[in-house]
């Protein structure tokens, strides 16, 4: 395998269309809110509508209603189609090729939130008369068969554009597809730095509240998750490393005494809360459940932590960065291309709640440490990661590819 990987899309000028809005079809099928989500609505609700029309495609699961009505809520049509898992599943077969059969004349923008996820979606749009199709790839993974496989590889070769969020995603896809990454693009995800700031008078408000709502002692650490509560998140390795630091087997006596907090939901949620009754540390750890807005979770703790498996570009990682949490992660799939280690924040091993317990006391027993990364990670936000260079990329890729469709220059 071929050490490279493309180089991030710069910020780029945004051209002029011609004539009407270019319709956009903005399709991804994970079933909880979760950072692919958030791209998608964001990337929905900031391009220029005087140059593009989006629609929204995500499936009928209620954990995603609330993000469907705030699309609305800011004039983007949803139209809510499970995925097609099966080559069985023919009155969906129907009922999605109808519709992208209807707006056939749009460009078609997959988000996969895993390689083999949304597979059919493609072959069909091609087979409705869709003339542009660009696919989003948001993590590392594996097909799960030789077929999943083939379609795969099928998909990257006639999509007009490939769209990795890091440069972990593109070496995967040159890994298990042969898939030629100097034909794919390196479009990392966006993050408001500056809504995020923890300065502002909202944030020192929001942190108040949220730490007396849930009875932190006024002197204790507090580590924040936020993600889905499934397998890939390592949330389990998470609190076997908290439970290291600050259960009752915990060696010597921490210094000060700490909380973590955890903001998502998923399969796993009843079997992460039972884990953590085992360790003892269940009156320390709160599970948030799904929250739309994770901004008080991060003004209101001290620190961030994800010990993903494997992963893409985390957009909670980025997130915390920007509201300047010295963060602890595994050394995953995108996340060492966002946390430079002993800079912007800590890398540990996948797998290693050891590790990952030393690292966590250290950013805790030493605040100089704690504001530099947190002070290290907010300014690489500011200067390399916004929802504008990111929504500005992808526009560029629309107009090119309705131009190809149509027959002009790119």
């Amino acid at each position: 395998m071929s050490a490279y990987a493309p180089a991030a899309e710069p910020l780029l000028a945004r051209p002029q269309a011609s004539g009407g809005r270019i319709p956009v079809l903005l399709v991804e099928s994970g079933r909880t809110y979760g950072g692919t989500e958030k791209v998608v609505s964001e990337l929905a609700r900031r391009m220029d509508r005087a140059r593009f029309q989006p629609w929204v495609v995500i499936p009928k699961a209620v954990a995603l209603d609330r993000m469907a009505e705030d699309l609305r809520a800011h004039g983007v049509p949803v139209e809510r189609l499970d995925e097609v898992r099966n080559r069985f599943q023919w009155a969906l077969f129907a009922r999605t090729f109808a519709f992208l059969r209807r707006h056939r004349r749009g460009v078609l923008h997959v988000h996969h939130v895993w390689p083999a996820a949304d597979r059919y979606v493609v072959p069909l749009a091609q087979l409705a008369g869709v003339g542009s199709v660009i696919v989003t790839e948001h993590l590392v993974g594996y097909a799960h068969s030789t077929g999943q496989k083939w379609l795969k590889r099928r998909e990257l070769a006639r999509a007009d554009q490939v769209v990795c969020v890091s440069r972990a995603v593109a070496s995967m896809l040159e890994r298990d597809y042969a898939f030629d990454v100097e034909r794919g693009k390196v479009i990392e995800n966006g993050v408001d730095a500056v809504g995020l700031d923890r300065g502002q008078p909202r944030a020192a408000a929001e942190r108040a509240r949220l730490r007396e709502q849930l009875a932190v002692p006024a002197d204790a650490f507090v580590w924040a998750f936020v993600g889905r509560l499934e397998p890939q998140k390592g949330v389990d390795v998470l609190l076997d490393a908290f439970a290291r630091a600050h259960g009752p087997a915990s060696a010597g006596s921490p210094v000060r005494p700490a909380r973590l907090w955890i903001a998502g939901d998923g399969s796993e949620r009843p079997g992460l809360e039972a884990r953590a009754r085992s360790l003892g540390v269940a009156d320390l750890v709160h599970f948030a459940g799904a929250v739309l807005d994770a901004s008080p979770f991060y003004w209101g703790a001290d620190g961030f932590a994800l010990l993903s498996r494997w992963e893409g570009l985390p957009l909670a990682l980025l997130e915390a960065q920007a509201a300047a949490l010295p963060v602890v992660a595994a050394a995953a799939g995108g996340i060492p291309e966002a946390v430079m280690d002993g800079t912007t924040g800590l890398l540990v091993p996948r797998e290693d709640p050891l590790a990952a317990a030393t690292a966590l006391l250290r950013v805790e027993d030493d605040a100089e440490l704690a504001r530099r990364l947190g002070y290290e990670a907010e300014r690489q936000a500011r200067e390399e990661w916004s929802w504008e260079r990111m929504v500005s990329a992808y526009e560029v890729l629309y107009e090119r590819a309705w131009r190809r469709a149509g027959g002009g220059n790119p």
